[in-house]
Order: C-alpha cells, then sequence, then structure tokens
C-alpha cells in the first residue's frame, strides 16, 4: 500500500491539490494564523466545540480558528472536496471512520504523522482499538476525536416491572429473544420490546464480535485492497436471520434509517431496549428521567460462540494539504489539542462519546465520574474487552459508504418478504463487489 499511495500522491500534484505535507524540519508560528476548521457535529454539540476551540485560541493567542458546523459526515466531506478544488479547502476537517481508506488514497490531505516531525503526538496514551482504525500500514492518517460503540440501553423500570432482573441486561442473541418474549407478555404495553435504527453498522459490529472479517484480504488491514466482501457467509447470514428474525415474530420494531425514531420510540416508552452509540448516553438518561424511568446499559449483545470484540465508531479530524507550513502546524497543534485529557474530558461529559485516551480515563475514574455516572463507564469497559485483531479493528474499504446502503437494502428486502436473507445478502454482496473493482482500479 505504502508504493501505492506514493503513486497517488505524485497524480495529484495538480492545480487545487497541491501535495503539500511540510517541507522544513523545524517549523514556528511567528506571527497571526487563521485556520479553517468544518465539523460535522450539530445541535447542542456545536458550542460544546466552539468551548473547545476557543480554550485553544485563549492558549495560543496567535492562532485564530474559524470553526464551522457543515452538516453531516457527507455533506462536511462533499464540502471540503468542492473548497479543495477551488483552492480554498479548509485546513481541518471532520469525516466518519468508514471513510478512512478513501481519503488516505484521495490526494487531498496531509497524514498526521508527516507533521510530528514538528511537534511530537504520545499515541500510546491513546486507546489502542481507536489509534489502530485510523492507522494503515503502520502510519496515522488522522487524529482521534468523536469515538463511540454502540450499547445496549434498558429501561430498569420496565425490566422490575416485567419481572426481570434490572441488573442483569440480555448479554447473547439468545438472551435478547428471551428476554424480549417476557417482556412481550407483560402487560407494558410496548409496541415491541427492542429496536434500533436500520444501519449496518450494528451488522458491522456484530462480526467484529464473532472476529469475522466484513471483506477479504485480512479485513483490508494488510497490504492489499479488499477485492471482495465476505459479508454474505455464515456470520453474516445468522445476524441477519436473527435481526429480521424478531421483526417477523414482533419483537423489534423497525424505525427505519436515522438517528431520531429509535431514541424517540425508547424515550417515551414504546420499547424497552435500544442498540444506539455511546454518544447517546445524556440524551437517553434524560429521556427516561423525564418519566421517572430509571435507564441501564449493556454490552451489544453476542452471537452464540463469538469470541471477539467492538470496533470503535464516529470520526476523526484531517488536515487538508496544499497550505503554508505556519498554518499546517497551527492545524496540527489544534487536532493534538483536542485529543488531550482536558478537551476530551469535556466532550465526553458533555456527550457520552468516549474519550480517545487512556490517560483521560483514568483522570475521570480518578474524580469519581464513573462512582456517579456508571452508564458512561460502560462504553470503556466493553472498550477495554475487546481482543486485538484484524477483524476486530474494523473494514478498510473505498467504497464503504456504498456497501452500507447496500446491506440496509438487503435488510429491508428480507423485511418486505421480497428476498430470502441469503438471495438478499447475496446480492448486495455481488453489487458491492462490482464497485470495489472499479474503485481499485482508479487507486491501484
Amino acid at each position: 500500500m505504502k508504493a501505492k499511495l506514493l503513486m497517488v500522491v505524485l497524480l495529484f500534484l495538480l492545480p487545487g491539490f497541491l501535495f503539500a505535507v511540510g517541507t522544513q524540519e523545524k517549523v514556528e508560528i511567528t506571527g497571526p494564523v487563521t485556520i479553517e476548521f468544518w465539523h460535522a457535529m450539530g445541535g447542542a454539540r456545536i458550542e460544546l466545540i466552539q468551548g473547545i476551540v476557543d480554550s485553544f485560541m485563549k492558549e495560543n493567542p496567535d492562532i485564530t480558528v474559524n470553526v464551522q458546523f457543515t452538516g453531516s459526515y457527507n455533506d462536511t466531506l462533499n464540502k471540503t472536496k468542492a473548497a479543495g478544488k477551488a483552492g480554498n479547502a479548509p485546513h481541518i476537517f471532520h469525516l466518519y471512520d468508514i471513510g478512512t481508506l478513501g481519503m488516505a488514497y484521495s490526494g487531498m490531505i496531509t497524514p498526521i504523522e508527516d507533521l510530528t516531525k514538528w511537534e511530537k503526538i504520545d499515541w500510546d496514551a491513546f486507546f489502542s482499538p481507536v489509534k489502530n482504525y485510523y492507522t494503515i500500514d503502520g502510519k496515522h492518517y488522522s487524529m482521534p476525536f468523536n469515538s463511540s460503540t454502540p450499547l445496549l440501553y434498558y429501561n430498569k423500570t420496565f425490566f422490575g416491572q416485567a419481572g426481570l432482573d434490572p441488573a442483569k441486561p440480555p448479554a447473547t442473541f439468545a438472551d435478547v429473544i428471551a428476554v424480549s418474549k417476557k417482556l412481550k407478555g407483560s402487560g407494558l404495553g410496548l409496541k415491541a420490546p427492542i429496536t434500533w435504527n436500520l444501519h449496518s453498522w450494528y451488522f458491522e459490529q456484530f462480526h467484529c464480535l464473532m472476529d469475522a472479517p466484513l471483506v477479504n484480504n485480512n479485513n483490508g488491514r494488510k497490504g492489499e485492497f479488499p477485492t471482495e466482501v465476505l459479508f454474505n457467509r455464515e456470520p453474516g447470514q445468522k445476524i441477519v436471520e436473527w435481526w429480521t428474525g424478531m421483526e417477523k415474530d414482533g419483537l423489534f420494531l423497525d424505525v427505519g434509517p436515522g438517528w431520531a425514531n429509535h431514541r424517540a420510540a425508547f424515550g417515551s416508552g414504546e420499547v424497552a431496549m435500544v442498540m444506539s452509540s455511546t454518544s447517546d448516553v445524556n440524551q437517553l438518561t434524560g429521556l427516561l428521567a423525564e418519566k421517572g424511568w430509571e435507564m441501564g446499559t449493556g454490552f451489544i449483545p453476542k452471537p452464540a460462540g463469538a469470541k471477539g470484540g467492538v470496533a470503535i465508531g464516529g470520526g476523526t479530524l484531517w488536515i487538508t494539504n496544499g497550505h503554508p507550513d505556519e498554518e499546517l502546524l497551527a492545524a496540527l497543534k489544534l487536532v493534538k489539542y483536542i485529543s488531550e485529557d482536558d478537551a476530551q474530558m469535556k466532550w465526553h461529559k458533555g456527550t457520552g462519546y468516549f474519550a480517545v485516551r487512556k490517560t483521560a480515563m483514568k483522570k475521570l475514574e480518578a474524580g469519581g465520574w464513573f462512582r456517579e455516572n456508571p452508564n458512561f463507564m460502560t462504553a470503556f469497559d466493553q472498550l477495554l474487552e475487546s481482543p486485538y485483531s484484524v477483524n476486530t479493528s474494523g473494514a478498510l474499504v473505498g467504497v464503504f459508504p456504498e456497501l452500507r446502503s447496500l446491506v440496509q437494502t438487503a435488510i429491508q428486502k428480507v423485511y418486505a418478504g421480497d428476498m430470502t436473507v441469503k438471495e438478499a445478502l447475496d446480492e448486495a454482496a455481488a453489487k458491492t463487489n462490482v464497485s470495489i473493482k472499479e474503485w481499485n482500479e482508479l487507486n491501484q
């Protein structure tokens, strides 16, 4: 892959995307520098990010940062690409985890590691699953920022009313079915016992739990691009059979895609359990507290015999190329600041995304945060118990967004009874493989 990356770099020595990685061994900021930072965190998180950046500027008075919320991850990426072609790309932009391989080969970024000759980064301080995901061939490409895993959230009050143990969330696929049947017959008036939004992320996470690759060539992580998906094999079929089987049996509420309906269903008491991101701890705790209900959290359920762990989701901060060295240094200083303990602790407390550094977690623990807020600890425990492998690191695929869309369509076809699980996954796999081949040919 290193040789391929060099070829891509040479191909992108074009106007609008001049590949500049910092030519001087030592660079200092000698006067006022202004940089642009575009991110994809909406709602209350806009002010939270601005507050972190304001603290950075107070400590670095020569650096001015113009912060913009630029919409979703896809919106932010598309706007960054357009700005880059016009010659005015933001210095820093925010992108989802699955964009890693595509961005590394885009010709528009400066790998973080290429700038650390100016200012060192202690990569050993980061949680291994976090830094591993954003590392290709041993090289760090972007700065971890908002990292998450999925959790199982459950209504402890409803569990108690249904005669279930409020301290014992279901741990396996079979447990979820058994608990759901008990909840369904409890007279609580639920629409269904459990839900989560239609998103391939859960499908991918269950593969990680089974230590099963999503794609070939070591999950795309060891020297070669993946050439085909493996998600239509036995692990993938087992996952979708369980998922859609619960929907057919009235144990699962289909709320469609997006990230609002499943939260609302849980918060209103339509369901007793929901799977969602760790970043929802604050929001879901508040929704249940408004109704006088107590919330619990657990690891996402495992298929029988699963020995793997979760992979991280969320996003990272990328630095674009084509900027003067002083501006690149200012961008490096900002992304480093955002990843450090104080900023990460503030971010964690305000959202539920877990801090990306082990040192930040230790400080939170020492300060009693987890004693007072045990549901915030679940994500850390789940992550720390996840063994390392190329599968639990998460797949690297150049056409990952399209892969997700096709998997989600496959699940919808099974819901509708239009296809069997195998037929739907085989169709999604065939279409994804065509796109993978086309992407690989463009990036050889």
